[in-house]
């Protein structure tokens, strides 16, 4: 079936059609109560160098271009299993990560928290923000690099509400009236081709009167209908009778030409 042929099953079965979009928009209108939204919440750390590294009562804000390497040393721990077991046991419908911040070319890190429960995303953000700190102070300790020369950890921004999320909504409920928007199109497919078929099988049945001959009009259904009454007269004068009477008389007899004399009538 191609577009042309498509474009006139719809204009036929224009019913099928406005059913199949109310029925569509109801599945993505249920669906879209169904799912849930979910909760994003972020914050941000910045890494400044230890006192000890930078001039005398310097701006450490203006010496953090060198620690970029240190920033990448951190997330990769942070992105370790046993690192966040504690915080995934606690919030196992909580997605985590930490990374560096790609809006920012220093060594900012990123701690985000994915949740159908905005408080279990606050939790977890809140969790992180103190774990990273920690790990950082215990990855400092190990190598024993003196208090003086340590980097420390300042949280720049923590969101105290959650960025509603409607992605995963919005995909389920377009693929729910798409789906039924298909099966709509197939249905009205399906039924306009069966109703043009039983049409034609009509169409071939219908009987005509003999000696009209019906115009070819190219799908063969004339053919059939003609070749059909003169099957039909072939058969009338094979197995016709020996004297056909009207109100009129007798008639000819087509086998001996001759006209039967009229029964003699009982006085």
């Amino acid at each position: 079936m191609n577009i042309a042929d498509m474009m006139g099953a719809l204009r036929r079965r224009w019913y099928v059609l406005v059913v199949g979009v109310l029925v569509a928009a109801a599945a993505a209108y249920g669906v879209w109560t169904v799912v849930k939204v979910d909760f994003t919440r972020t914050a941000t750390q910045l890494m400044l160098p230890g006192p000890a590294t930078i001039p005398e009562d310097a701006n450490p804000f203006l010496y953090v271009g060198g620690l970029s390497q240190a920033a990448d040393v951190l997330t990769r721990k942070m992105g370790a299993p046993d690192v966040l077991a504690d915080v995934n046991d606690a919030h196992p419908d909580v997605e985590i990560t930490v990374t560096r911040d790609p809006l920012s070319s220093g060594p900012v890190l990123l701690i985000t928290a994915v949740s159908q429960s905005d408080a279990a995303a606050g939790q977890a953000v809140e969790e992180l923000v103190r774990l990273t700190d920690t790990t950082l102070r215990d990855i400092q300790s190990t190598e024993r690099i003196p208090d003086a020369e340590r980097i420390t950890l300042v949280t720049l921004t923590q969101d105290s509400e959650g960025v509603v999320g409607t992605k995963n909504r919005m995909v389920a409920a377009g693929g729910a009236g798409l789906g039924v928007g298909v099966l709509t199109l197939l249905l009205v497919a399906l039924i306009d081709g069966l109703a043009r078929s039983r049409s034609r099988r009509r169409g071939r049945k219908r009987r005509v009167p003999p000696g009209i001959v019906l115009p070819d009009d190219g799908d063969g259904q004339a053919q059939e209908a003609n070749r059909a009454i003169d099957d039909e007269d072939i058969i009338d004068a094979a197995v016709g009778t020996d004297v056909q009477e009207d109100a009129s008389g007798p008639r000819e007899d087509p086998k001996t030409r001759r006209v039967p004399e009229p029964a003699a009538r009982m006085p």
